[in-house]
């Protein structure tokens, strides 16, 4: 007896300070946001008529402090459509959603060099990856995983992720915020990353999503290795994907891609150039969430590399970067050349950044895509793309 009222007098002695512990945990809590809003339009495969779409909205997060290795997060997202001509749906599941969600909401346990992840959760991995700002996937929300992650780093200049994914929130969905839902059977997945040799990066990832319906699992397989030479990057890469849905013939794809980029030597210009192989087997999966379609060394900044994955089809990109004043512009053209389906597709567009005041940043992109073969009712016709796309942002 004595001993349990003296366990009960030293919980109450050291209650205030594990109240004033944790609530320092709140207090010294990080708060960040945006407020963005992002027009575009577009008459996606050579349509009558153009969709057009002006949203209005942004994200509120805040994490917590550390309080013995325990740290919590949320993130409410939310998106106002302020008027659309959407006829076509080509904004549908992108631009087109009205509504709020909560997108992050997890407890995090770090212990020396392993951390823990639990809930909802952005994550950017090659072959698991929520929407990436200033790329093809960029939009006014992100995608967001239910998810379980663990990150350890015990090896010298090294890290390794491995996580399950139980369920996904798209960006939009029938005119609303994606919802959370189940995702498959489940998702697994291992990361690594090295940095051990000098200038050189080594990325591998592994990814099998078990699907609801028999015979129809998803495995991914990822390589990448970047150099570093006087300023320039030089990256190789490999994708490997086996699709059960397929068709027997059609259900493995693979992919090998180089880039250089890099400064020109003349004031502040660079340059990037790419180009991508994929074998005749079938169409090369990605991964889970929006992020993925910017894998592909040459995706585009706009359309992504949905061209770029199919089977049997080479592509070559080329951009220059031009600074003008505070504006960065970069310029870009590029080709696919494919036997069937849409055949071949050039694209070429331009893109400028504008940080035009603190916090604040407007850029402004316009792509135009000649594709081959589209359906149309006249039968398969030649179809061009035009799409603009503008973004206003303030970060907090």
């Amino acid at each position: 007896m004595k001993k349990n009222l003296s366990l009960i007098t030293a919980l109450l002695l050291t209650a205030p300070l594990f109240a004033d512990n944790l609530s320092d945990a709140f207090s010294n809590g990080k708060i960040k946001g945006e407020i963005k809003s992002v027009y575009s339009n577009s008459n996606f495969l050579g349509k009558s008529t153009s969709d057009d779409i002006a949203t209005i909205g942004g994200s509120l997060g805040y994490k917590t402090a550390d309080f013995y290795g325990f740290s919590a997060g949320a993130t409410f997202q939310a998106s106002h459509v302020i008027s659309d001509d959407n006829n076509n749906n080509v904004f549908i599941s992108d631009l087109d959603a009205s509504g709020a969600v909560l997108s992050e909401a997890y407890l995090e346990y770090k212990l020396s060099n392993t951390s823990i992840k639990a809930g909802r959760q952005y994550i950017y991995t090659p072959l698991v990856s929520t929407a990436i700002d200033g790329k093809s996937s960029e939009s006014l929300l992100k995608d967001s995983f239910e998810a379980y992650m663990i990150t350890n780093t015990d090896l010298p200049d090294t890290t390794i992720v491995a996580a399950y994914i139980d369920k996904y929130q798209g960006k939009a969905s029938a005119g609303n915020i994606g919802n959370f839902e189940q995702y498959e059977d489940g998702a697994y997945t291992i990361y690594t990353k090295n940095t051990s040799l000098k200038n050189i990066t080594l990325q591998a990832q592994y990814l099998n999503v078990n699907a609801i319906t028999n015979n129809s699992d998803v495995k991914d397989l990822y390589l990448q290795i970047d150099y570093e030479l006087s300023g320039h990057t030089l990256s190789a890469q490999y994708l490997k994907s086996t699709d059960e849905s397929k068709v027997a013939n059609l259900e493995d794809g693979q992919l090998f891609g180089i880039r250089a980029k890099g400064p020109l030597g003349i004031d502040k210009l660079g340059y990037i150039v790419a180009f991508s192989s994929s074998t005749k087997d079938g169409d090369v999966n990605s991964g889970i969430g929006s992020g993925t379609d910017d894998i592909v060394f040459e995706s585009m900044p706009v359309n992504g590399s949905t061209v770029h994955r199919r089977g049997n089809t080479d592509t070559l990109i080329g951009g220059i970067i031009v600074p003008i004043f505070d504006i960065t512009t970069v310029a870009y053209a590029g080709n696919s050349w494919s036997n069937g389906g849409l055949g071949d597709v050039s694209a070429a567009g331009a893109m400028a950044i504008y940080p035009f005041y603190k916090n604040f940043l407007l850029k402004a992109n316009y792509e135009h895509v000649e594709t081959e073969n589209t359906i149309a009712a006249a039968g398969i016709v030649e179809g061009n793309t035009d799409v603009t796309r503008v973004y206003l942002s303030y970060n907090f």
